[in-house]
């Protein structure tokens, strides 16, 4: 297998036969592997600190763009037509009146359930999107600290907080794993780094393939992660977990280690999404049937990246 640093862009036979060890779990599965082929709708997720959701309709359709509502989050829109302009390349994308995210990223924060006057860690925080929609819920009354660990990706989390025009985060960058007991959340984010096997659609996509090593030593890492990021969750706090991967090694396995070593409750995810389930099963493994609560989205069914997303809540 490749290097994970090296990027190939896989053809759709290269995809079929690495997402093969899927196909039992994967609901219409010949559907799925057709929808690798396009890539997602555009999204946008207007910024209610400095625009509106109309405001922002009226300035893509004047770029020749519909933009429509999603309708289990009012401020995220679907953008569709071709515009003369990329929608990061607008005077309303850098005044801050809006962020380009996909609707899969904007499903793992709208499950935190950030509110006003939350202390929340966002503990792999670049580039920013969940971030800075965690922040403006939180209001001036809370606060983010958004910890990033690569020093390469902290200057583009810095430059959307300033986009956005939010004041209320603070930039740490620690190892997520090492992150300091000395502060405790009320809500903790970890959208975990991951193989992203969610990625990889449309026909330019480009995918890091990893040896079965490789990608022992990533769950490792997101073992570590998860494990103090409930560390630093106050007693009621509640902590999301997600990943933009298939994989059931980074995804449920790695939540059942944690759930194996930490006293903690699998909450339902709360949102009215076109989800499955968690998987309560692999290759021939039972896991804790309370991982049915997570949400596994599929391209095919939900109409954006792979994701896999997990809500968990420390006792009182």
């Amino acid at each position: 297998m490749l290097s994970p640093r090296f990027k190939w862009v896989p053809s759709m036979a290269d995809r079929a036969e690495l997402f093969a060890r899927y196909s039992e779990i994967i609901p219409d599965y010949r559907d799925f592997l057709d929808s690798l082929r396009s890539e997602p709708p555009n999204h946008v997720r207007v910024n209610l600190a400095r625009a509106d959701v109309d405001g922002v309709k009226r300035a893509l359709a004047g770029l020749g763009l519909d933009a429509t509502a999603e309708p289990w989050m009012g401020e995220l829109l679907r953008v569709e037509g071709r515009g003369p302009k990329k929608l990061g390349s607008t005077l309303a994308h850098a005044l801050g009146h809006y962020y380009v995210q996909s609707a899969s990223s904007a499903v793992s924060a709208l499950a935190l359930g950030t509110m006003s006057g939350d202390a929340v860690l966002d503990l792999c925080a670049a580039p920013g999107s969940k971030t800075t929609m965690i922040a403006l819920a939180a209001t001036e009354s809370g606060f983010v600290v958004a910890n990033e660990p690569s020093h390469k990706r902290l200057n583009s989390l810095i430059a959307n907080l300033r986009r956005m025009g939010l004041a209320n985060v603070l930039v740490t960058a620690y190892a997520g794993q090492n992150f300091p007991l000395k502060l405790a959340f009320d809500r903790v984010l970890v959208d975990a780094p991951c193989s992203g096997e969610g990625t990889w659609l449309g026909r330019t996509a480009h995918a890091r393939p990893m040896t079965g090593g490789q990608r022992e030593n990533l769950v490792q890492r997101q073992k570590a992660i998860l494990a103090r990021a409930v560390e630093t969750l106050k007693p009621g706090g509640e902590l999301v977990y997600s990943t933009c991967t298939y994989a059931p090694e980074e995804n449920e396995l790695v939540v059942a280690y944690v759930l194996s070593h930490h006293e903690l409750e699998v909450m339902e995810l709360g949102l009215d999404i076109p989800a499955l389930p968690g998987l309560t099963e692999w290759e021939g493994k039972p896991l804790p049937s309370r991982l049915s609560r997570g949400a596994r989205l599929y391209p095919h069914r939900f109409s954006s990246e792979g994701f896999f997303v997990i809500r968990l809540a420390k006792p009182r």
